[in-house]
């Protein structure tokens, strides 16, 4: 996963490199963890790559939480 550093927004768009399309990792994502994001496919993204979309206007303790279940969720699915 990489990401652009955001620049006057208040959403990040994370690149994915996963075997499977965007609209997986993001419904596998809510079913496992309780994280809710949005599949990149949706906002225009480039033929052939997989991004999703997540808005972090939620409190820092909240942000926290999401981040270390996204992180675990790749670790479990993806090392």
């Amino acid at each position: 996963m990489s990401c652009v550093s955001p620049r006057g927004a208040f959403y990040a768009f994370p690149r994915l490199d996963i075997p499977e399309g965007d609209e997986v990792f993001v419904k596998e994502l809510i079913r496992e963890k309780h994280v809710l994001v949005v599949h990149g496919s949706g906002f225009g993204q480039r033929p052939g790559t997989k991004h999703f979309r997540l808005v972090f206007l939620p409190d820092e303790a909240t942000l926290t939480k999401a981040y270390s279940a996204i992180g675990k969720f790749m670790k479990e699915r993806y090392s």
